[in-house]
């Protein structure tokens, strides 16, 4: 008696394995996989980083001036002057469009479409600003808040990024 040995899989079997693979793949991969919004989210840590810089070079510039307990004060970077607040940069859109490079659009609505790389929307009051990626509203879980806190001396600069909803 012949008995029929089987050693392995058949072809179509890990034919199938093989599909049913490469369809989880393709399903699970962009939930684990998101570049672009590692992306958006390392640009805005960048945006943070020079807006610091900024922040520190104008807030130099106010001491040797005598400028950093004014406020309002004002103090010149290159060829533009920038409005203070105890030194610091007033927290207000035009003046985040003058100190940062890129192409910056200033936002009157908080859910204002830019077109611009960057929006910047002014919060009510004057001493807060959103920063903002294009594609995106100013309460969407991907911005850059700039606050300065005209009552507390010690640390008035408040910065708070958020990237949950890049």
């Amino acid at each position: 008696m012949l008995q029929n040995l089987h050693r392995g899989f058949t072809l179509i079997e890990l034919i199938i394995v093989i599909v049913i693979l490469g369809i989880l793949s393709v399903v699970a991969a962009p939930r684990f996989i998101n570049l672009q919004g590692d992306a958006i989210s390392a640009q805005m840590s960048n945006l943070q980083a020079a807006l610091k810089s900024a922040n520190t070079l104008t807030f130099t510039k106010a001491v040797l001036a005598k400028q950093e307990k004014l406020n309002p004060g004002s103090v010149s970077l290159g060829n533009t002057n920038v409005s203070t607040t105890l030194g610091h940069l007033t927290p207000v859109g035009t003046n985040i469009v003058k100190v940062l490079q890129g192409s910056y659009e200033i936002m009157l609505n908080a859910n204002d479409t830019i077109t611009a790389d960057w929006g910047v929307y002014d919060l009510p009051g004057g001493s807060s600003v959103y920063i903002v990626p294009q594609g995106y509203a100013t309460f969407d879980s991907c911005s850059l808040l700039y606050n300065v806190d005209a009552t507390n001396i010690s640390e008035p600069v408040f910065y708070s990024l958020t990237t949950s909803g890049c």
